[in-house]
């Protein structure tokens, strides 16, 4: 069994490593407050989602955080939030992005596995759960449903976004090794999550040659 963990713990630690490298390549690792204020720009599908669905002043738990933009940019928007992710040299580094960019915003970050959200977050600690890019790793559509129920066992509303099978994506998805599925966002709305409660879903198509073209879909329990 010591072998076992001791494997796994490698092979998260190598994911880690390859992720940090990405942000790095990006110029998303270290952040400024100009950075997260476009970020809420550019992808305002997502954030008024967010603050037309759930009160201002309400705690958040934000999975798969990387170095914090979407965490961030909604507790520049008056949300408590809590970021969570595997590796600890992200946490880190989100941690220091929040201490820079937004001090006086209620925002923290810890380790922490989506995985197991009953060691994170008690049922319905939380108002909402928000998370981007995150859903399209998962290795099948039945594992990205019984992950989003789960994640409505512990908020009655989870929001978040997907890159979709696009001309634009296929060429992004070329920058990395990173394993993404490739499904349009009919085939996302209608057979990914189908059985699941979808209270709203809307694409957002990024000008910016750099930024992926998403949809964003709110879940209510």
């Amino acid at each position: 069994m010591d072998g076992m963990l001791s494997l796994a713990s490698r092979e998260s630690a190598a994911a880690g490593d390859l992720w940090v490298e990405v942000f790095q390549q990006r110029g998303v690792w270290q952040l400024t407050r100009e950075m997260v204020d476009r970020w809420v720009a550019r992808n305002a599908v997502f954030f008024s989602m967010i603050t037309r669905l759930v009160p201002r002043g309400s705690d958040l738990l934000e999975l798969g955080c990387g170095p914090g933009r979407h965490a961030l940019g909604s507790a520049t928007l008056g949300y408590r939030v809590l970021g969570i992710d595997l590796d600890p040299q992200i946490v880190r580094q989100a941690q220091a992005n929040a201490d820079a960019v937004a001090p006086d915003c209620g925002i923290a970050f810890q380790v922490g596995d989506m995985f197991g959200l009953h060691m994170v977050a008690p049922h319905r600690s939380f108002k909402a759960i928000t998370h981007g890019g995150v859903m399209e790793h998962l290795d099948s559509a039945a594992s990205i449903r019984a992950v989003l129920r789960a994640q409505l066992e512990v908020a009655p509303t989870v929001i978040f976004d997907v890159p979709f099978d696009s001309p634009k994506n296929r060429v992004l998805f070329e920058r990395d090794d990173i394993f993404r599925q490739l499904w349009n966002a009919e085939e996302w709305v209608h057979d990914v999550l189908a059985g699941l409660n979808i209270v709203e879903a809307r694409t957002d198509l990024h000008p910016e040659s750099n930024m992926t073209d998403d949809l964003v879909v709110a879940l209510r329990a």
